[in-house]
């Protein structure tokens, strides 16, 4: 059975609004995307910067400080159906589109995007809540198990002759975020999966090993972790595998944590410059430690 999935995420920050559309428009590296394919993807509004903009053009002067800023949704349906890559796939998006516009009012969507540059095409929405009184209010729209429940139910009627439901009505399993959900679309059922930490090459810079690490982190473990908890929650064998790999995320991140910090907040130009000088260094140490061994053997 094919599966219609929505999903949602509370933005209540400028940061977090600013940070997801870095993802979304790829902006910063994004492991599960195809660079090759990035092309193909299409953004209602040319630029996040836009979009940002766009959100902050409808936000009301006053509001709570803890407010809801904006609601991002991402819908797609499951790996396996039928209609991907053919004409379902555009009508598909384009009812999604009409569903959101007709929930929310065309004026409250900052911006939508079309991904395919992943395995599984999916919407992204960013869209600011405002209700019927003109007032800042995310919980008239996503308020308690209820509404969201009929929210799943109504975005499924409107898919349902492209051979799409809905999840099972009333089910206790646990919503997932976008940002639990994310990789478990592509990966529901990679629960064999070990995690293998990358051994380092021959003068690799710990740049580039930084890279391997991170890699091996997102396409190994994270899937895993995510997809033991939000598919099969309910068989042990999930949640067996769900805790031998947090256990390797972790020792994983660890790993790759001190290269990480050291371009935080550093632009394109600037992680350039720490990459080459990390490469000078690691093989300096190379040739200091080779002439280390060269020394004992000599001595021996």
């Amino acid at each position: 059975m094919n599966y219609a999935i929505l999903r949602t995420a509370k933005l209540k920050t400028m940061g977090n609004i600013g940070g997801s559309l870095a993802h979304n428009y790829r902006t910063i590296e994004t492991p599960n995307a195809d660079p090759n394919l990035t092309s193909k993807n299409h953004h209602s509004v040319a630029t996040p910067e836009a979009v940002k903009q766009a959100i902050q053009n409808r936000l009301p002067e006053k509001r709570r400080s803890d407010a809801v800023l904006c609601i991002e949704y991402l819908i797609t349906a499951s790996p396996e159906w039928e209609g991907w890559g053919t004409s379902k796939e555009d009508e598909f998006f384009k009812r999604s589109s009409l569903w959101l516009i007709d929930q929310h009012g065309e004026e409250n969507i900052a911006g939508m995007s079309i991904h395919r540059d992943i395995s599984t095409p999916h919407l992204v929405a960013y869209v600011v809540p405002i209700d019927q009184k003109g007032k800042l209010n995310c919980k008239n729209f996503l308020g308690g198990r209820a509404k969201l429940n009929k929210m799943q139910t109504d975005f499924a009627k409107t898919v349902a002759d492209l051979w799409l439901t809905r999840g099972k009505e009333g089910s206790k399993a646990k919503h997932t975020s976008i940002k639990e959900y994310y990789h478990d679309i592509n990966h529901a059922r990679d629960f064999t999966i070990k995690a293998v930490s990358p051994k380092p090459e021959m003068f690799e810079s710990k740049a580039r090993y930084g890279e391997k690490v991170s890699a091996a982190v997102i396409e190994q473990i994270e899937p895993t972790v995510k997809a033991a908890n939000s598919i099969l929650m309910d068989y042990e064998k999930a949640r067996m595998d769900k805790s031998v790999a947090e256990g390797s995320y972790d020792t994983l991140k660890k790993r790759v944590e001190p290269y990480l910090v050291a371009i935080n907040g550093l632009n394109q130009e600037e992680i350039a410059r720490v990459n080459e000088a990390m490469q000078l260094e690691s093989r300096r140490i190379s040739v200091e430690r080779n002439n280390t061994k060269g020394a004992s053997k000599v001595s021996e």
